[in-house]
C-alpha cells in the first residue's frame, strides 16, 4: 500500500520540472485510519496550490487500484445580483 503511495509521489515528482522539485512543492497528509493504510491521504502541491485524494477504484476488468483523484475546487464564487426569495 505505502508502496503505491511512493510510486504514485515518484511519478509526480518527476513529471515536475526541475525548478518546482527544488523548491519541493508535494506534501502528503497521511490519514490517521488504523485499517484502511493510506487511503484516505491527500497530496498537496504547494506550488499550484492542486490537491489529490487517494482512494481505491474498480478497474472495468474488476481488479483494484489505489489512484490519486483531483480534488477540484471552483476558485470564484458565484455572484448574484438579485438574490433568491425566501420561500
Amino acid at each position: 500500500m505505502k508502496t503505491m503511495l511512493y510510486v504514485c509521489l515518484g511519478i509526480l515528482a518527476l513529471s515536475a520540472p526541475a525548478s518546482a522539485q527544488q523548491e519541493e512543492c508535494f506534501a502528503v497528509a497521511m490519514t490517521n485510519a488504523t485499517g484502511g493504510g493510506s487511503l484516505g491521504s491527500i497530496l498537496f502541491n504547494k506550488c499550484t496550490g492542486n490537491t489529490w485524494l487517494l482512494i481505491r477504484t474498480q478497474t472495468p476488468d474488476g481488479a483494484t487500484a489505489n489512484r490519486w483523484f483531483p480534488i477540484s475546487v471552483e476558485k470564484s464564487e458565484a455572484i448574484t445580483s438579485n438574490p433568491p426569495s425566501p420561500r
